[in-house]
This record gives structure tokens, sequence and C-alpha cells, in this order.
């Protein structure tokens, strides 16, 4: 008894601790108010054909992040949540092929109220959300990037805080 006792909490254990960072099952964490998004024309049109995606074709990364950095990008993955509104969220993850890449993409990210940043190992996962639903005890942007956030920690990233963008604040005299 004692033996099978032992076997069922090394299992548990393990299939707690194998999950990966790129699960984009999303157990347990709902967006209230959103489902994962239909592939629409516009995806298309960038070479996204099914979501979740995953891509390393350099030109899709490129119509997706900024020209100057999307280079140090060596592969994407991504699920995409929208509503029927517009509103959309979810999660990018970066793929970077070494530490210098990433802290140099880090460098041009700065902080926004849509999303938060975390890491592991050569990862940067990006969570956002742009559901502006603000009813009484419905969920909001922050509720998601909340349980987002909560859901890539409990896997093993660690949030990182991220400079503010000086160059968009103007100072009134």
């Amino acid at each position: 008894m004692k033996k099978i006792l032992l076997l069922i909490s090394f299992i548990s254990f393990q299939t707690v601790f194998s999950q990966n960072i790129l699960e984009f099952d999303l157990k347990n964490v709902e967006l209230q108010g959103m489902k994962p998004a239909k592939v629409n024309q516009e995806m298309k049109n960038i070479g996204i054909v099914q979501n979740p995606f995953v891509t390393n074709n350099p030109d899709i990364i490129l119509k997706l992040e900024e020209k100057e950095i999307s280079y140090l990008i060596k592969k994407m993955y991504a699920f995409i949540y929208s509503n029927a509104k517009g509103s959309d969220g979810g999660v990018v993850i970066y793929e970077f092929a070494n530490k210098k890449d990433l802290d140099t993409f880090l460098e041009q990210t700065f902080e926004q109220s849509n999303y938060r940043v975390l890491i592991k190992d050569l990862y940067l996962i990006r969570v956002w959300s742009d559901y502006s639903l603000h009813v009484k005890g419905k969920e909001t942007s922050e509720d998601h990037l909340n349980k987002l956030e909560k859901y890539y920690i409990n896997l093993g990233a660690k949030k990182v805080i991220l400079k503010k963008n000086e160059s968009v604040i103007t100072k009134v005299e």
C-alpha cells in the first residue's frame, strides 16, 4: 500500500511540474467575455492560419513585431482571444536563441497598461487584454491580466517590470 501511495505521489508531482511554459491550454483560466479567436481574413493575410499558432517564419514575425527588433525572435507562439465587440487579448510567447537577444528585445520593450511581460529561460511571455468592459460584477482587462499572469507565474515565469516610454510623455509648463 505504501509503495502504491508513493507511486501515485510521484506521478502527481511529475504531472504538476511537467507543464510546459508553451502550454496554451490555459488550464482553469477563463477570460470572461472572451473566446478563442476565429482565424479571420486579416490574420490569414499575415500568414496565421490557425489559433493558437506557432511560427519561425521571419516574414510573419516582421508583420507582427517592430522591424527593429523582430529579427531577434527565433520563434513566436500565440493564442488569441476575442469577442463580438472587437476586443482582443491572449498570450504571445517569443523564443530567443540566446540571452543577449532576449535582453536586447527587453531593452526596446516599454510598459503599457494593456499588457504584462514575464520571462522564463529564453522565453518572453506577453499577456494582454484590450477587454474594456467596465460593468459592475463583470471582469475587466485588469482581471484578465491578473489571471494570465498568475497562470504563467505558476509555471515558473517571473514578472518583468519594464521601463516607461518617456518619448510619449509630454511636459506641460
